[in-house]
């Protein structure tokens, strides 16, 4: 792929609130797992895998498998350009909807941590 082919690749998988949303969460954790996407944004398992699928191919992501589950993480080897647009697209200024997503992903990791497990509706998965 080209260099503007991999640009429109980047700039495509921004385009979607959800996939904005998962890179929120990863900008302010070190990683997570799936579990922990699909609590924190409400999503079934096949969609938080579809959208992470997503920005792995897109270069954003990467994966590392713990155990029986996949941790999602930045990809740290993105060029310093694509990082700073990242940051952009997450605004901390205070908008309500960074405020929400931070304090839910902070409640879930309080109970995950808690409970050590993961789980939806209270059944381990």
């Amino acid at each position: 792929m080209d260099q503007l082919q991999n640009s429109a690749h980047f700039f495509k998988a921004l385009s979607d609130t959800t996939r904005l949303k998962i890179i929120a969460l990863l900008m302010w954790t070190s990683d997570l797992c799936v579990c922990d996407i699909e609590n924190v944004l409400v999503l079934s398992q096949s969609k938080a895998s579809r959208h992470l699928r997503y920005l792995l191919n897109s270069g954003i992501l990467r994966s590392e498998r713990k155990n029986v589950w996949s941790y999602y993480s930045i990809d740290q080897t993105l060029p310093v350009n694509s990082l700073n647009i990242l940051k952009l697209f997450i605004d901390e200024s205070g908008d309500e909807t960074w405020v929400d997503l931070k304090s839910k992903l902070t409640d879930w990791i309080e109970k995950k941590q808690t409970s050590e497990s993961c789980s939806i509706n209270g059944e381990d998965k």
